[in-house]
């Protein structure tokens, strides 16, 4: 006997309650002897019996009861197939359902040939199999919560529920969607399992590098607890080779920009086939409205070609920019790439300044100021994102430092700790900190404060001032000094641009005097955004809580270098800015599983409705912060286009989740990869080893326990009701009248006037018949035996 729910049979014991509660109701009886109804006693006495045995019955259907229903709950099941069942199958159907699926062959879809063969093998399971449907892409999701059997009225369920399925833009992670399968909850009745897996043989979605995981699932093949057999359904087996040129994503050198301040947009495009591709055109469109156009020459295969796009936003906002190519290839989802651009009136920034008085060159900030386009306070006509705010470091201690996205110190003098401390409760929650050490800086006091053994804002300790030796001199006979190296971090968000030496003089600009940064412990590595020509760091990344640090050894002012001088210093400044104040902007461009999180600071409603790619709708409610309300979500496994609907007043905000560009690659599994997965069929078949399944099969009796249990229930009321009968009758209680109280006093007062008790038989009968006599119309069958008269009146 095999039990599901053994937590059930603890409650075993409490089917002794009925014998408990009787045995605890006859301590309760009382018996009253009554000479006069002695005689009575005896004509009942040849009923006892029969009325013990009924009650016994009574008892034991009740205990019965109590145990079919425990047994029942706990799923008891029989070893072996003692009610003849036939041995039924599990067939789960894995169904790939990523972007390469959309791919047209002879005008039709490999998805709906995908889907229609799926259907081919729900015609051919045989009535009373069990099916499961699986989806691959994104990752392995059942499309119910359990097993369907097989029968005429959940085939055309089965049916609706694959014609329902769409294909995504991302990835089908095939060999999780096996073990999925394979390590699914057998049902107890199953003797055999089949795994269907409908593909289209892309070997991007096989992840066949992935040895340890092919082989963890070769054995849980092997350790199957039933016979196991694995189909591969390949739907485009027949199809040509594939042709796709793709727009693979679109990079823009700021995500966050101001009103008619110009970014540049670079999008990527690759020819993913061997043969060369036709010409063709690319449009950039913003919000669904096309504002350009350009062609792209013919690219050879496995080419990529880059295409620039340069735009001014005229209105606030968040908008969706889509660069699509026109192409005639096999797979349309990936001839397009999306990415959203804040557009905002200003970014307030505070620079810390110590030296307001001093003539504009020896100022601290005056050229980090100039860089942004403002002047002491005042716009310089240059359109730009970020407003400055000059304070001194005494006032920012005073000051609520939330209320920027970023801080630069240009020239780092002594902070005292509380200025430290507020430092670091800034960054933490997302702020942005630029340090730059010049002729100001203490060592002792910036390894103290900002380095503090590590756990400080710097992530290196400053080690002495060094003079970087000349390495020769020019043809006017002045000394050059080393010059600074920005493409060690070139595929670095903040030096992409600082990177391009073609456009900037980055790779000019001479480094005179700097700090010497003490390098990490071994093991350790830190994040280099830029070195000077010897090699030696010069700048540094730290991330702190949800923020970001710079930390550079030359002051943003004219000593020391000739940085400020430059074409670069300009774009540095903003890069690095637009750098450090994204954590503390909405991210709208996402990975898939990615959170969505939108800060608002007023809401006419607390409601939101998030449009998924595939058209769903979410619906989600907004959190109570400090400062307003926060809409989150991670609802974004799906790459794709999202639209967050903001309550009544109807504001729309778009999310992007980016694909995964592999997919794009249509190479088919080649002979020996798919001679692999052969074999893991083969693998498949000889699992489940006799053993195994021999003491895996069980008979579920549970269903019979549930009819016993009616059935006792029944019963029970059935004869707890003929008991009541015989005990009490079957007629009505009759109403008492103030007839049949005088009777009553009547019959008392003859009974009393009677002969007394005594052992004399005649004078018992004399008693009795007196007794008889006086009730009148009592009928002998109102007459009760003594032990019914105490049981009555219990």
């Amino acid at each position: 006997m095999f039990f599901i729910g053994t937590a059930f049979l603890f409650a075993l014991p409490l089917a002794a309650a009925p014998l408990l509660l009787h045995f605890f109701d006859r301590r309760r009886n009382v018996v009253i002897e009554w000479g006069a109804m002695q005689f009575l006693s005896e004509a009942s006495a040849q009923r006892t019996s029969a009325r013990k045995l009924k009650q016994w019955l009574l008892l034991l259907m009740r205990i019965l009861a109590i145990v079919a229903l425990i047994l029942g709950l706990a799923r008891t099941q029989l070893a072996g197939s003692w009610f003849g069942s036939r041995e039924r199958g599990e067939t789960i159907l894995i169904i790939d359902n990523s972007m390469s699926m959309s791919r047209t062959v002879d005008g039709e879809s490999l998805f709906s040939t995908s889907v229609a063969q799926a259907m081919d093998v729900l015609k051919e399971t045989p009535d009373g199999d069990t099916i499961r449907l699986l989806q691959a892409s994104p990752y392995p999701v059942w499309l119910q919560g359990n097993a369907l059997r097989l029968t005429s009225s959940s085939l055309p369920v089965l049916q609706e529920q694959l014609q329902g399925l769409t294909p995504t833009q991302g990835r089908s992670d095939l060999l999780s969607a096996l073990f999925t399968a394979a390590q699914a909850e057998l049902d107890p009745a199953c003797r055999h399992r089949r795994i269907v897996l409908v593909t289209d043989g892309q070997r991007a979605d096989w992840t066949l590098t992935d040895e340890t995981g092919w082989n963890r699932f070769q054995d849980v093949l092997r350790t199957a607890p039933v016979p196991m057999e694995l189909i591969i359904v390949n739907a485009g087996e027949s199809a040509p080779t594939p042709g796709n040129i793709a727009v693979d994503n679109i990079h823009a050198s700021r995500t966050v920009v101001g009103l008619n301040q110009q970014f540049s947009l670079s999008a990527q495009i690759r020819n993913y086939s061997t043969t060369s591709s036709r010409p063709g055109s690319i449009t950039w469109s913003v919000s669904d409205d096309q504002l350009d156009s350009s062609d792209i020459p013919a690219l050879e295969g496995l080419q990529s070609h880059d295409v620039q796009w340069k735009y001014a936003f005229t209105e606030t906002g968040v908008f969706a920019v889509t660069c699509r190519i026109d192409a005639e290839d096999d797979l349309e989802p990936d001839n397009s790439a999306t990415v959203v651009v804040e557009v905002v009136d200003e970014i307030p920034v505070l620079l810390l300044e110590d030296s307001p008085d001093l003539a504009e060159l020896q100022r601290d900030a005056f050229f980090v100021e100039a860089a942004l386009g403002w002047d002491n306070g005042d716009r310089t006509g240059t359109d730009g994102v970020f407003v400055p705010r000059l304070a001194s470091a005494s006032a920012a201690e005073r000051m609520d430092l939330q209320q920027f996205r970023a801080i630069v110190i240009p020239n780092v003098t002594v902070l005292s700790e509380e200025l430290v401390r507020k430092l670091q409760d800034f960054v933490n929650t997302g702020g942005g900190l630029w340090l730059a050490a010049g002729p100001r800086t203490d060592i002792e006091a910036f390894n103290q404060f900002l380095f503090g053994d590590g756990d400080g804002l710097a992530p290196l300790a400053l080690e002495t001032i060094v003079e970087d030796s000349t390495t020769g001199t020019d043809a006017e006979g002045r000394a050059q000094h080393t010059t600074l190296d920005a493409t060690v971090a070139a595929s670095h968000p903040a030096m992409g641009e600082l990177a391009d030496g073609e456009r900037l003089d980055t790779a000019d600009v001479a480094v005179e005097q700097r700090f010497r940064f003490v390098p990490p412990p071994d093991g350790e590595e830190a994040s280099v955004l830029m070195r000077v020509s010897n090699g030696e760091v010069l700048a540094v990344e730290n991330y702190v809580g949800r923020g970001r640090v710079l930390v550079q050894a030359i002051p943003l002012r004219m000593q020391w270098s000739q940085l400020v001088r430059s074409q670069a210093f300009v774009v540095m400044v903003q890069d690095w800015l637009a750098y450090l104040t994204q954590p503390r902007a909405t991210r709208h461009n996402l990975s898939p599983g990615d959170p969505i999180t939108v800060h608002i600071s007023e809401a006419d409603s607390r409601d939101a409705t998030l449009m998924t790619p595939h058209g769903d709708e979410i619906e989600l409610t907004a959190d109570a912060v400090g400062d307003g309300f926060v809409f989150r979500t991670s609802r974004t496994i799906l790459p794709g286009n999202y639209v967050l609907e903001l309550g009544a007043a109807g504001d729309r905000i778009p999310f992007h989740v980016s694909r995964d560009p592999e997919e794009s690659n249509l190479n088919a599994l080649s002979e020996a990869e798919s001679l692999t997965l052969t074999r893991l069929a083969d693998v498949a078949r000889e699992a489940g080893n006799e053993e195994n399944v021999a003491s895996s099969q069980h008979d579920p009796i549970w269903q019979i326990l549930f009819a016993g249990l009616i059935a006792m229930m029944t019963g029970e009321l059935v004869l707890a009701g003929f008991i009541s009968r015989e005990r009490f009758g079957s007629d009505p209680i009759a109403e008492t009248s103030q007839q049949a109280g005088s009777d009553i006093t009547v019959a008392s007062a003859a009974f009393r006037t009677a002969a007394p008790f005594s052992t004399d038989g005649d004078a018992s009968k004399q008693s009795t018949a007196t007794f008889a006599r006086s009730f009148g119309s009592v009928s002998h069958k109102d007459i009760k035996s003594p032990q019914e008269v105490v049981e009555q009146q219990r």
